[in-house]
């Protein structure tokens, strides 16, 4: 990340603290003053994957919206919603709040349950910003409109069930950027990529084939060792291998996972399920084509631990800041690096 980059978001954070802590915010986008607490119980119903995702598609297009990255973006958004609860026992509650938003906080909204993980895993968190650039944009009032409706049709069938849970094992019972991003694709586009689905019951019957194939390299890693998946889609064979990990009693985040993925929104939402599913530290990410970058997966892997190490300079100057207010100083600072 360039000086000028590191400085507007250092900037921003500081400017979103003051603000607040002035009580001086004027933005309509912002739930602290202009969200809702009126907020009426919606019916919910857990729905298989395939359902939830041609939900999402049918309240996307019938809005009238034709881009992906945007209905994508809005599930990806709420799978990541940082609040979760034991059997999920307060989705209920908040889906009926994050229902109830006006247009511009429930973008704002989103754009922040995706921007707590940059805290987390910034490798992660920048892969997936394919799914998430677009909350920055100034949205026209059709695309606010889908934002809507995708949101009503993602909480009314489940989403903060499938991926609210504090157990991973319940978040990983399905592939849920997968069935989204498929449904959201017409057949031409999907044949053109050469991409299908893999339904979970064969994801699951291909992991154990390979776990019992002793000449195969692409099976389970032992403990503390690594598993590649050079075209990992959405990441559904590492989903099922993980559950067999945690069946078995062994926790996934103990091995190493590394997909690999050309398509960006395939890889974005790979890095999305990484997270819900609570993969661990070393699983990472990387978007590339594997025959033209036969180093991806290292490249990867160096890059994952360089982002760790620049937000953790970022936090550092933000804390510093803050506490100091010397933004102009910090910015001169920061220039004069370049």
């Amino acid at each position: 990340m360039s000086a000028d980059s590191t400085a507007a978001l250092v900037t921003e954070a500081i400017d979103q603290v003051l603000t607040h802590r002035e009580q001086n915010c004027a933005d309509p986008s912002c739930a602290r003053h202009a969200g809702t607490t009126d907020c009426p119980p919606i019916t919910v119903s857990r729905s298989p994957g395939s359902i939830l995702g041609d939900a999402v598609a049918n309240a996307w297009y019938a809005a009238g919206g034709s881009r992906l990255d945007i209905p994508a973006g809005v599930v990806a958004a709420l799978a990541l919603w940082p609040q979760k609860s034991p059997g999920a026992e307060a989705a209920d509650t908040i889906a009926a709040y994050i229902a109830a938003q006006p247009p511009r906080v429930l973008v704002r909204g989103l754009a922040e349950s995706a921007d707590y993980y940059w805290r987390l895993r910034p490798d992660l968190w920048t892969t997936a910003r394919p799914l998430f650039d677009w909350t920055r944009e100034d949205l026209h009032d059709t695309h606010l409109a889908g934002v809507q409706a995708v949101t009503r049709a993602a909480l009314c069938h489940g989403v903060l069930q499938h991926t609210g849970d504090t157990d991973p094992a319940e978040r990983s019972r399905i592939d849920l950027m997968s069935w989204v991003i498929t449904s959201l694709r017409h057949h031409h586009s999907r044949r053109s990529l050469g991409e299908y689905h893999t339904p979970p019951d064969v994801s699951e019957l291909m992991t154990a084939m390979l776990a019992n194939d002793s000449s195969t390299q692409r099976r389970s890693p032992q403990r503390g060792g690594w598993a590649l998946e050079p075209t990992a889609g959405t990441g559904g064979l590492f989903r099922s291998a993980a559950q067999d990990l945690r069946r078995n009693g062994e926790d996934p985040a103990e091995r190493g996972w590394v997909m690999l993925e050309l398509d960006p929104l395939a890889a974005a939402g790979a890095a999305v399920n990484a997270l819900v599913w609570e993969l661990g530290p070393r699983a990472v990410v990387g978007r590339g084509d594997v025959l033209a970058q036969p180093d991806l997966a290292e490249e990867t892997l160096a890059q994952a631990r360089d982002m760790a190490r620049h937000r953790d300079d970022v936090m550092k100057l933000i804390g510093f800041a803050i506490a100091t207010r010397t933004t102009g100083q910090l910015l001169d600072a920061l220039t004069a690096s370049r």
